[in-house]
């Protein structure tokens, strides 16, 4: 079995209060987990972590085989991350916000069109294929994040409460994008609380305060 992320004894403090409390965990290829959790108590410092936007301060982080440091964190294309606050380009529209990472990491441009057309079809934001951000509601934003996530073939999937702001259709929508993205490989690790996530999880892992 393919292991993409081993974690052993990794801890994080924000003020010396709250943070993340020493976890281990083990996350193969295809695998998908759901870490559930009251606020406060660590499932977003950890997927800040993974996704490399700050430093445990103790335990060791291993991702895809090697030793977790500063420069392997500019791999960008073997992660892909739905942050809670969205972080879609304003500028473009939604088929072009989701195009983008695949065009850098080399897509000609109608693969990246084409891939971009069949994702935002299945994530049911079609529609809004020529509005920008900012002219749909923070629900197909949030959606159009999912899409951005899922279009790219990344070894490892971080998502981070990416049903928030969905009714019980949309969050079945959403998982199933993301269920998906495992099927195909991704080791997949998800904060979330939505029965949605937890009916498609490998594994539950439960923070506590």
């Amino acid at each position: 079995m393919n292991t993409i992320l081993s974690l052993r004894d990794v801890t994080k403090r924000w003020g010396g209060s709250s943070g993340l409390e020493p976890i281990s965990l083990d996350l193969a290829a295809g695998e998908l987990i759901v870490v559930q959790g009251r606020s406060g108590s660590g499932k977003s410092t950890l997927l800040a972590i993974l996704a490399g936007w700050c430093a445990a301060d103790h335990g060791s982080v291993v991702r895809f085989g090697e030793w977790a440091v500063a420069d392997a964190w500019r791999e960008w294309r073997h992660t892909s991350i739905v942050p809670q606050v969205l972080s879609n380009v304003a500028e473009l529209s939604v088929r072009e916000n989701v195009a983008m990472p695949l065009r850098l990491a080399g897509a000609t441009p109608h693969d990246a069109m084409a891939t971009a057309d069949d994702v935002i079809e299945r994530l049911a934001i079609g529609e809004q294929a020529g509005r920008r951000p900012g002219e749909i509601s923070v629900g197909q934003q949030q959606r159009l994040a999912v899409a951005r996530a899922v279009a790219m073939p990344a070894t490892l999937l971080l998502a981070d409460e990416p049903t928030s702001h969905q009714d019980a259709t949309h969050a079945e929508v959403v998982m199933a994008a993301i269920e998906r993205a495992a099927a195909d490989g991704a080791g997949v690790l998800v904060a979330s609380h939505d029965p949605a996530a937890l009916n498609i999880a490998d594994r539950i892992i439960q923070f506590d305060v």
